[in-house]
């Protein structure tokens, strides 16, 4: 059996439920979700998913996903990546949120030649007793260093974007 990997992505009017069929079309023909990012905000949807399918059944689950006529599809060729377990990297990011704080981590990672495989943010608002009202930002990221970078290093250029960085490397 020939396999063939693609990645999807897509944006318009959606809600759970199709993302739902659009997942069983590919497991009932084979296929699998690699990798899937899926952000809705009320009924819109922004997706890109990484799918692995018998080649003979890739064309049935491209024809789900643009069925859908609220949204709009666009697939590419997957390739698969050689990464290895000690070259990958999960950190998380906090610090107290302010303008352009995304572009400085991104900024930083990329003057390092360091690879951001995944990284998902959110802004917290916090309100405390005493009237102490905040917003934190907190980022989990996946990362690939080049060779002969140190992953200590890494954590102290990101904690030194601010004071109240703090960088943490989860396992």
């Amino acid at each position: 059996m020939t396999v063939e990997t693609f990645i999807v992505s897509f944006i318009g009017k959606a809600i759970p439920k199709d993302i739902k069929r659009f997942a069983a079309v590919t497991h009932d023909n084979g296929g699998q979700w690699l990798v899937s990012k899926v952000n809705f905000i009320d009924e819109q949807v922004a997706a890109l998913i990484k799918v692995q399918s018998p080649k003979e059944n890739v064309q049935k689950i491209k024809n789900v996903f643009t069925s859908k006529k609220e949204i709009t599809v666009e697939f590419v060729d997957g390739k698969t990546l050689s990464i290895t377990h000690q070259d990958v990297y999960h950190l998380r990011f906090d610090a107290s949120d302010r303008f352009g704080i995304v572009n400085e981590i991104t900024h930083l990672l990329d003057n390092q030649r360091i690879r951001v495989i995944d990284m998902n943010c959110q802004r917290i608002f916090i309100s405390g007793e005493n009237g102490i009202n905040t917003n934190l930002f907190s980022a989990n990221l996946t990362i690939k260093l080049p060779e002969n970078m140190s992953i200590t290093d890494v954590v102290n250029e990101l904690e030194s974007l601010s004071e109240d960085t703090k960088v943490i490397i989860e396992t």
